[in-house]
């Protein structure tokens, strides 16, 4: 199963609503052992747990068949939870009270991504700084965050070939 590790930031860890700006980086190694690596910038009002599910969310919509996904990102909530995601499935989304948990609706997403092949994505989670952290900060100050996260995903402009996985993206 071929490997993808989601690099993900925003601008800010404030946990209230709030415009934001975000930003992801898909990096996959392709057979002739060259790394492949494509870039998205965005923006989405929210808390800071939904903005990085909806950023998880495009990445997982963005591959072609089942991967194994590594997601790299500072938000500790959302790595530690994206293993039990079978669990909050069975938990019918509600906690131990029987409530609705927080973000149900952008859980239920990511876990629509996850499985929408009939083999499921692998997905585990690193939380922390990142190699690619500085760097999407500092495109994200740029100002290259035009397009509302989830929303309006770019088609690749030149076609390549081969297939590396990733929707509306080809490799050699």
């Amino acid at each position: 199963m071929q490997k993808v590790d989601v690099y993900l930031e925003t601008d800010s860890v404030y946990q209230g609503k709030t415009y934001r700006k975000c930003g992801y980086v898909l990096s996959t190694f392709l057979r002739s052992g060259d790394e492949w690596t494509r870039q998205y910038f965005g923006n989405y009002t929210g808390t800071y747990h939904q903005t990085v599910l909806r950023i998880i969310d495009e990445a997982l919509s963005r591959m072609n068949f089942p991967v194994e996904v590594c997601v790299h990102t500072q938000d500790i909530y959302a790595a530690s939870h994206l293993s039990k995601l079978e669990k909050m499935v069975e938990d019918g989304w509600c906690d131990a009270k029987g409530n609705l948990i927080k973000n149900a609706q952008e859980w239920q997403q990511v876990y629509r991504n996850v499985h929408k092949f009939s083999e499921p994505h692998k997905v585990s989670a690193i939380s922390g700084k990142h190699n690619s952290s500085m760097w999407l900060q500092e495109m994200m100050k740029k100002d290259e965050c035009k397009r509302i996260i989830g929303t309006g995903l770019e088609p690749e402009t030149r076609p390549e070939s081969g297939n590396n996985g990733v929707s509306g993206n080809v490799c050699p």
